[in-house]
């Protein structure tokens, strides 16, 4: 085979940091349109089978912080390779479960390849392209994997209503074979950043166990008995507190906490946590609430999300030039506010509601949500020296997780708690209504993000695209 040029290699590394995101991006959106299929197969309450997506998202926010040290230690290449076979054998896995705690276990397996995904293609893009294009290179390493979305939906309805959801896992395994292929040929040799510092195992090991009490914390099932969620919250503080203060001032800390005395980086993770936990309560809300609210079929649920995919990946095309023109702090601010009134629109949807309505709403719900992830992840991001970029890559990644971990599992224990509300179990749509009021709360929280956003410098990014401006 003929050798691939380097500048070739350089000019192709984006379509493959995207195609593993279409493959991670696929398989969730085609996953939460199939979950009330799964629920009838597994014989469980298709309101609470949060565990085959929360059990994912936690192995990937636990996974997430060796992924910097790893790719330094052992290649971005050799680590890129890792991430897409463990990914492609926890789809495997996923399609021969017989019960929801099979599927959990193999969503763990596919979570570790997932946790390495999109951190490391997106570090060997940031590695090998200058700063000031930034902005344009994520916004089109996001465009191809918005592909996954838009299509998810509608493959994930089809599959379960002509084939079964067995294959919504399959039809990962052959883009996995082509990821790896096209990693070999393509992904270029890049210069390390090891510090050759050892690894920082104590505090990987302080971060993640506040980790995983977050998670029991926001779970709607008791996880030990006799002990409160907000024990397990409490708890998750405390030990966060504990590794801030052991990593103070560490060399080889897991996370460089110098990292945070970049305001557009704090204020960008901050940001993150509070916009990912609202996007990740939507894409799990909206198949439900289509299928078991409003009777829709899993293909006709699919297919009214398409629109959604469609406008979020036609809002990549002018993102960076709406950003740079208004500025990150007023561009975010105007946008989580019309996103919030969107949002809350959907509380009014029921069995009445015209379907052309339902779908012009969730197409700007998906072009707002679109612009703003590329906003709030280029923020965190543009002020960050070469030196924390990994660390500040791997950091972004973790609190995306969590965030989206979160929205998974308040979505799922507001539909739960609101359900048994009196006033909502004594209406005729007690299903609809406990959605509407899930809404709401959601779109609340979504604008409580406008007032972090007031903390954005007003000159984040000008020193990269001073000379664009």
């Amino acid at each position: 085979m003929k050798k691939i040029s380097e500048d070739l290699k350089i000019k192709l590394l984006p379509w493959l940091a995207a195609l593993a995101m279409f493959m991670q991006m696929l398989d969730g959106s085609v996953l939460n349109t199939a979950l009330p299929s799964i629920a009838l197969s597994f014989r469980e309450n298709p309101l609470q089978m949060q565990a085959a997506v929360i059990s994912y998202l936690i192995s990937v926010a636990v996974c997430l912080p060796i992924a910097g040290w790893i790719s330094d230690k052992f290649g971005i290449k050799k680590t890129f390779m890792f991430a897409i076979a463990a990914f492609t054998a926890g789809s495997l896995c996923c399609a021969l479960s017989n019960s929801l705690f099979t599927l959990s276990l193999s969503r763990i397996l596919q979570g570790m390849g997932g946790a390495f995904l999109v951190p490391v293609g997106r570090l060997a893009v940031l590695r090998v392209y200058p700063r000031e294009k930034y902005v344009n290179v994520l916004s089109f390493i996001v465009l191809p994997a918005l592909i996954g979305p838009l299509i998810g939906p509608m493959v994930g309805g089809f599959l379960v209503e002509y084939a079964s959801w067995h294959w919504i896992f399959l039809i990962n395994v052959p883009i996995g074979i082509l990821c790896c292929a096209a990693t070999k040929y393509i992904m270029p040799q890049m210069p390390s950043y090891a510090s050759g510092e050892k690894f920082d195992l104590k505090g990987f090991f302080l971060f993640d166990f506040a980790l995983v009490l977050l998670f029991a914390g926001s779970s709607s099932a008791k996880i030990i008995p006799g002990l409160s969620n907000g024990f397990f919250m409490l708890a998750a503080a405390v030990f966060v507190i504990f590794y801030f203060i052991y990593a103070k001032g560490r060399r080889n800390a897991l996370f460089n906490l110098d990292m945070f005395k970049i305001r557009s980086f704090s204020v960008g993770i901050a940001g993150n946590l509070v916009i990912r936990l609202v996007g990740g309560s939507l894409p799990f809300l909206a198949p439900l609430f289509f299928q078991t609210a409003l009777g829709f079929s899993p293909s006709k649920a699919g297919m009214t999300l398409l629109p959604m995919g469609i406008t979020a990946m036609f809002a990549k095309t002018f993102a960076a030039r709406i950003i740079l023109k208004l500025g990150y702090k007023k561009f975010l601010i105007l946008n989580t506010v019309i996103l919030s009134v969107f949002i809350f629109l959907i509380s009014f949807i029921n069995g009445e509601t015209p379907y052309f309505a339902i779908i012009a709403l969730f197409s700007f719900i998906g072009m707002l949500n679109s612009l703003q992830y590329t906003a709030i992840n280029a923020l965190a991001l543009i002020d960050v020296p070469d030196k924390l970029m990994s660390g500040a890559n791997n950091m972004l990644a973790v609190s995306l997780q969590i965030s989206m971990s979160l929205g998974v599992a308040l979505a799922a224990y507001l539909l739960l708690k609101t359900a048994d509300f009196e006033f909502i179990s004594s209406k005729q749509n007690a299903l609809g209504a406990a959605f509407s009021l899930t809404y709401v709360v959601i779109s609340l929280l979504s604008v409580s993000g406008a007032a972090l956003f007031v903390l954005v410098p007003k000159n984040a990014g000008n020193a990269v695209f001073k000379e664009e401006i």
